[in-house]
């Protein structure tokens, strides 16, 4: 299963080059309420929005603001796929992969969070 969200909203149009469908969710607003620097209370965020999704989802997020949000989502998802029940078992099947725009070639490029491998995820 793969699931694309963008990390903010409304910054840009985003067409999914996987899906060729606009990309509308997004982890946050367009606005960031309160200390943008507090990664501990944007992960909660994160969470949420991940929270219930299967574990061996590919998560592509479509890198659309603030660094502390990305770097937010990044600790979230290590944090719910390698602590916890997560540890004894290694890490989930899922992936988090960030989709950051190339201006050049106007379309996205893919990055494995944990590799950097540049493969784009396939649609099931």
């Amino acid at each position: 299963m793969i699931i694309e969200i963008a990390l903010t909203k409304g910054r840009h149009e985003i067409r999914s080059p996987i899906s060729g469908k606009e990309v509308t969710g997004s982890f946050f607003g367009k606005e960031v309420y309160g200390d943008v620097f507090d990664v501990e209370a944007h992960m909660e965020t994160v969470k949420e929005t991940l929270k219930g999704l299967p574990m061996d989802t590919t998560i592509v997020v479509y890198v659309t603001g603030l660094t502390p949000l990305f770097q937010a989502v990044f600790a979230a998802w290590l944090e719910m796929n390698c602590f916890g029940p997560a540890m004894s078992l290694d890490m989930h099947p899922g992936n988090l992969v960030f989709a950051h725009y190339d201006k050049d070639e106007e379309t996205y490029v893919f990055r494995d969070a944990l590799t950097g491998s540049t493969e784009q995820p396939k649609s099931p």
